[in-house]
């Protein structure tokens, strides 16, 4: 058990001696390098004892310059050998950094690419709004040599027929005209009149009442605080609005 032990911990070392590169390439030198005492000795039909003497007397002087030979060789081999390791991994490392350069040439030539035509669509889409605020300028100009300006006075014939179709509507559309017609008057002579006193001296009260509510609803006439002569007290009365102003110009 020990020598087996002995001779695996041998063999285990050799072959950790043998990773080193140095040994290695040391070791397949000396057997090329030799290879016609290997091909004599393992190959030559004689005695081994008869093999080794011949080996001693033909190669007896040359051995040590073989195995001096064989080291130098294997030195020069393994320089030779870092020094291309060296070349390729430099070769390698141009050549990928010369891709990578083609790669970010292409990728900036397409985003070149995107961003003319994006610029291009802009460009397009600047052109058509122009186009379009000309258009609407052209237009506004247009409207703006028509006479579109509606007049007051077309605003309040407008108020004063659909007024009337209002009260014509009603049952009792006569006494609703006869109290606007009142009221009209009432308001020539006296337009900050209390609406109570007009209401109380109006010859239909109630129609008096529903009129007036009617005008406050149309946005005709609204309900405002005067105060009196004295300056003593405050009253209800209406104030009137540019359409209703233009009825009082009206007979009915």
């Amino acid at each position: 058990m020990e020598e087996e032990k002995i001779l695996e911990n041998i063999t285990k070392s050799i072959s950790e001696k043998l990773k080193v590169p140095i040994i290695l390439t040391y070791v397949c030198v000396l057997i090329i390098h030799n290879w016609d005492i290997l091909f004599f000795l393992f190959f030559e039909s004689a005695p081994a004892s008869g093999k080794i003497q011949f080996i001693k007397d033909t190669y007896g002087k040359s051995y040590y310059e073989r195995i001096f030979e064989s080291l130098i060789i294997a030195i020069i081999l393994i320089v030779l050998f870092t020094i291309l390791n060296t070349g390729i991994n430099f070769c390698m490392k141009w050549f990928y950094r010369k891709d990578k350069e083609i790669l970010s040439e292409i990728e900036s030539h397409e985003q070149i690419r995107v961003l003319s035509a994006q610029l291009s669509k802009a460009f397009e889409e600047i052109k058509n709004l122009n186009s379009q605020i000309n258009n609407l300028k052209t237009i506004n100009e247009n409207l703006n040599s028509k006479n579109l300006d509606l007049k007051v006075s077309d605003i309040s014939e407008k108020d004063y027929d659909s007024l009337l179709n209002v009260i014509n509507t009603k049952v009792n559309k006569e006494k609703l005209l006869y109290s606007l017609k009142e009221l009209i008057e009432k308001f020539k002579e006296k337009p900050k009149e209390n609406r109570i006193i007009i209401n109380k001296t109006s010859t239909y009260e109630a129609e008096m009442s529903e009129l007036t509510t009617m005008l406050i609803d149309r946005n005709l006439i609204k309900i405002v605080r005067y105060s009196s002569s004295d300056g003593r007290s405050s009253y209800e009365g209406y104030e009137l609005g540019a359409s209703f102003k233009d009825f009082l110009k009206k007979q009915i």
